[in-house]
């Protein structure tokens, strides 16, 4: 009797594999993937696919005809999508069949597989993933119930695990070590030098507390209007910044200036030297924004991306210790996935081998069963049945178990 003919594979490559050079050739961009999902299912040998193409990984998770090789897939994919060789590329992605796939999306999911344990954007990035390869009908059966458990797994472990209570990328963590620093501070001035993705995020997680006052400068003030507005902000050019360090609790600066902007000269100009307030200075930049001995004056603390670094450090501590928690989810929902797996994988084997057992309980237990009280009838029929189901597997188990 035949096995169904097609295998559960995922093919990737990504930030543990990889550098990011070897990665960034290799990217799908969002805006293309739907395109590229339609291109890969259309691929002699494939039956379902899903692309997840993110800035730390591009993986590949595919139902295969179990003649078709991965590896042949993939040339076949780059050339048609990209007009891309990548057969000098193919040593750097992994390979992964049946469970080791289910539980490799399942680790990516969970953020455990991610480079900051724990981080929640996989999430978002994994469902946008499926519902590009629903939308042009690349994903399946399998697809479905894999990702769909997949989902599941993610929500278990960031509601019953630590592992997404902390800050969850670099600039999240700042937001939050900035946070500490100024909690005790009243109604506090926060002053934004740059504009640009990091300094947007940062006054986004300070937006939420209504205490805080915002100032934006930038070397043009029309970019600094721009994201001003979205605060009820005010906007400045950097010529203003002496009386605006005079005016600042909290400075959080991030520019492309190759020489500090900040400078020790700077700060007494804006009476910061030698003042009673404290005042608390972000450098986000590389290279930095800050002169770095403005910290010998008085009141006045530096925090530059060392010390991000740092509270990074301590908490990937705490979220590390969440790690065996997230396993043992994963672990019972990849069995229930597998159970359900193995009986979709062996469907021609458990209903050919299922008619001959029915038939043959039925031909034994039969007579006997006709003799018994309705009570008595009840209970050997349904012992029967489990006892059926029971030789049932262990007969499929044999009969596949020479398979790797």
């Amino acid at each position: 009797m035949a096995m169904a003919s097609w295998k559960l594979i995922v093919c990737g490559i990504s930030h543990k594999t990889s550098e990011l050079t070897d990665r960034e050739p290799l990217q799908v961009d969002r805006d293309s993937i739907a395109e590229a999902n339609a291109i890969l299912g259309k691929l002699p040998g494939v039956l379902e696919s899903v692309i997840v193409s993110t800035c730390n990984r591009v993986e590949f998770y595919l139902v295969l005809e179990k003649s078709a090789e991965p590896a042949d897939i993939l040339l076949s994919f780059y050339s048609q999508f990209k007009n891309q060789h990548i057969a000098d590329a193919l040593d750097k992605f992994y390979t992964m069949k049946r469970r080791e796939a289910a539980e490799h999306l399942f680790r990516v999911v969970a953020g455990v597989d991610s480079m900051i344990i724990g981080e929640n954007q996989i999430v978002g990035q994994l469902k946008d993933a499926y519902s590009s390869s629903c939308s042009v009908k690349s994903a399946g059966k399998i697809i479905h119930r894999l990702f769909h458990q997949a989902f599941r797994v993610g929500k278990a472990v960031r509601s019953d695990t630590e592992i997404g209570k902390g800050a969850c990328s670099v600039s999240g963590t700042a937001v939050s070590l900035l946070k500490s620093k100024i909690a005790a501070n009243t109604n506090p001035a926060v002053l934004f030098i740059g504009v640009n993705q990091m300094i947007a995020i940062a006054a986004a997680g300070l937006s939420g507390d209504d205490q805080c006052r915002f100032m934006f400068a930038n070397r043009t003030r029309e970019k600094a209007v721009a994201l001003a507005e979205k605060f009820a902000a005010s906007a400045h050019t950097l010529d203003e910044l002496p009386e605006l360090l005079g005016r600042a609790d909290v400075v959080v600066t991030c520019t492309s200036s190759p020489v500090p902007i900040i400078t020790k000269e700077m700060m007494r100009a804006a009476g910061v030297a030698g003042s009673s307030r404290r005042r608390i200075v972000m450098d986000l930049a590389v290279p930095r924004d800050v002169e770095s001995d403005i910290d010998e004056l008085t009141n006045i603390e530096i925090l530059d991306l060392e010390d991000i670094r740092r509270f990074v450090e301590q908490n990937q501590k705490q979220v590390l210790e969440s790690i065996p928690e997230a396993e043992a989810i994963i672990e019972r929902r990849l069995d229930e996935f597998m159970y359900w797996y193995s009986h979709v994988l062996h469907e021609p084997l458990y209903n050919g081998f299922g008619d001959t057992f029915e038939a043959i309980r039925h031909e034994e237990f039969g007579p006997v069963i006709k003799k018994l009280s309705p009570e008595m009838q009840y209970a050997v029929d349904k012992a029967s049945r489990r006892l059926i189901n029971r030789l049932l597997a262990m007969k499929v188990r044999a009969e596949t178990e020479p398979e790797k």
